[in-house]
C-alpha cells in the first residue's frame, strides 16, 4: 500500500475538496479520498464513510461525479460500512457470523445495486440518496435475518 502522500500526491492529482476531516483529490478517472484515519480510491465506499461522519447539509455532497472508474469500485466495501462497518463487524454485537464470513452472500444481492446507484448518480449527494433509498438499514437487515447472519 502506498503512503498517503505519495498516494494523493502522485499522477498531478487535482484537490477537489479539503475540510479538517475530509480530502478528496481527483486525477483523471481515479478519485483519492481521505476521511480522518481512512483512505480509499473506491468512490462508492467513500460515500459511506462520509455518510457517518458529515452532515447532510455539509458543501461535500455538492461535488459533481463524472467518468467513475468502476473497476475500482468494490461493492463488498461500502456494502460493509452500510451493514455496520467496524463497530458491527468487529465486536459483533447483531451479528451471528464474521464479514469475511458474510460478505459474498451481501456482495450477490445488492453489489449490481451499488453499481447501478453509482452510475445513474451526478453527484456525491445522489450517491448518497441512492444508499439511502436502497440499500437502507431495514432492507439489510431484514436479508441479514433471511440468512440467519442476525443474532
Amino acid at each position: 500500500m502506498k503512503r498517503k502522500r505519495d498516494l494523493t500526491k502522485s499522477e498531478n492529482s487535482d484537490l477537489l475538496f479539503r475540510n479538517h476531516k475530509v480530502s478528496i483529490f481527483k486525477s483523471k478517472d481515479e478519485w483519492y479520498f481521505e476521511i480522518g484515519k481512512e483512505m480509499t480510491k473506491d468512490l462508492a465506499e467513500a460515500v459511506t464513510i462520509l455518510m457517518k461522519t458529515t452532515g447532510v447539509t455539509d458543501e461535500i455532497w455538492n461535488i459533481e461525479i463524472k467518468n467513475i472508474n468502476l473497476d475500482e469500485i468494490s461493492p463488498s466495501r461500502s456494502l460493509y460500512y452500510l451493514t455496520g462497518g467496524y463497530d458491527e463487524w468487529i465486536t459483533l454485537p447483531n451479528y451471528k457470523k464474521n464479514w469475511s464470513e458474510c460478505h459474498l452472500d451481501f456482495q450477490e444481492e445488492f453489489g449490481f445495486m451499488v453499481i447501478k446507484i453509482l452510475e445513474k448518480s451526478k453527484k456525491l449527494s445522489d450517491v448518497r440518496d441512492g444508499f439511502k433509498k436502497y440499500l437502507n438499514l431495514p432492507i439489510l437487515y431484514e436479508f441479514a435475518l433471511s440468512k440467519n447472519f442476525i443474532r
